[in-house]
């Protein structure tokens, strides 16, 4: 696994392996009640699957952190490219 992998002017925030399959991870944190999914954009949803083709990932996945008052939620989504 790797963190902040600079691919062009991009950058992946993760990519890792899920068996044998590599797949770029993108991670977006927010605070507050937004659902941290929304965060990323179909403009950025796009770049990072370009990202993740140029590296070679079959699969790009999805990673929101919300950090409310009283609790931390996270939602993860595969498959997204």
């Amino acid at each position: 696994m790797a963190a902040n992998v600079g691919v062009g002017r991009g950058e992946l925030d993760l990519l890792a392996f899920d068996g044998g399959e590599r797949v770029a991870i993108e991670v977006r944190t927010v605070t507050g009640d937004v659902d941290p999914i929304d965060a990323v954009g179909p403009s950025k949803r796009r770049q990072v699957q370009t990202l993740a083709r140029t590296v070679g990932a079959t699969r790009v996945d999805f990673v929101g952190v919300g950090i409310g008052e009283s609790a931390v939620v996270v939602h993860w989504v595969t498959g997204c490219g």
